[in-house]
């Protein structure tokens, strides 16, 4: 992206805890670095953590989500964050604020994770509920907007509504689905769900898929956001 500053960060683990789990997820901040290196550097063992006391994962994502939250409140910064867990076949998502994760599957595709934003209207009726100001695309209070309706950390918007609780989702990944694909809102703000899917039919290839979805990204010349993708193939 042409942004001056890079506040997406990532993180996938192909072996998570030796099991033959995936752990991945995709953390895109503002108001600085510190959110989502953050939830790069911690968000899979406080997962882990709550998944070790007995929590399903779905739980245990959203107590992780709570947890991290509260745990950067007094900091000025704030992430959003798409999450994917899978084991035995079983893809468990949780995403809070706009990034996505989506499942190309032989015929179509499946968007596992929420668009949480004003666009969205059980998350607008919610914001305005709790006596959120809106001023399209934009949460506001004060002098400062924030596009997420939700999002690790932010306090300062907590009291008009920007929450840490994530959207969940499971998935039983079937024999011909191709493709798993979890990217910051970047992506999506240049690409829509359809034409990510026609290009991983196109090139089922991982390399060559994210070869090819650089280049489309970089045709967009006013694409001034900063854009992370994590794919991973179904086929083997």
């Amino acid at each position: 992206g042409m942004r001056r500053s890079m506040e997406d960060t990532y993180f996938l683990d192909l072996n998570f805890q030796d099991r033959g789990w995936v752990f991945g997820g995709v953390y895109d901040g503002h108001g600085g670095r510190f959110a989502s290196q953050f939830a790069k550097l911690y968000m899979h063992h406080y997962f882990m953590e709550e998944l070790n006391m007995g929590l399903e994962p779905e739980e245990a994502f959203k107590a992780a989500y709570e947890r991290m939250s509260s745990e950067i409140k007094n900091q000025q910064s704030g992430t959003t964050a798409v999450n994917f867990f899978i084991r035995d076949g079983i893809i468990y998502c949780a995403n809070a604020g706009d990034a996505r994760a989506i499942v190309i599957k032989s015929d179509g595709h499946i968007q596992l994770s929420v668009d949480h934003r004003v666009e969205n209207p059980e998350e607008r009726k919610r914001i305005i509920k709790m006596g959120g100001v809106i001023q399209y695309p934009y949460v506001v209070k004060g002098l400062r907007g924030l596009m997420p309706t939700r999002a690790i950390g932010d306090d300062y918007f907590r009291s008009v509504g920007i929450i840490s609780t994530p959207s969940t989702n499971r998935y039983a990944i079937k024999d011909d689905d191709i493709m798993l694909i979890a990217a910051s809102d970047g992506l999506f703000d240049i690409m829509e769900n359809l034409e990510v899917e026609d290009l991983a039919r196109r090139f089922p290839d991982l390399d060559r898929f994210i070869e090819e979805l650089s280049k489309e990204a970089l045709s967009h010349r006013l694409a001034t956001d900063n854009i992370t993708v994590i794919a991973l193939s179904f086929k083997d």
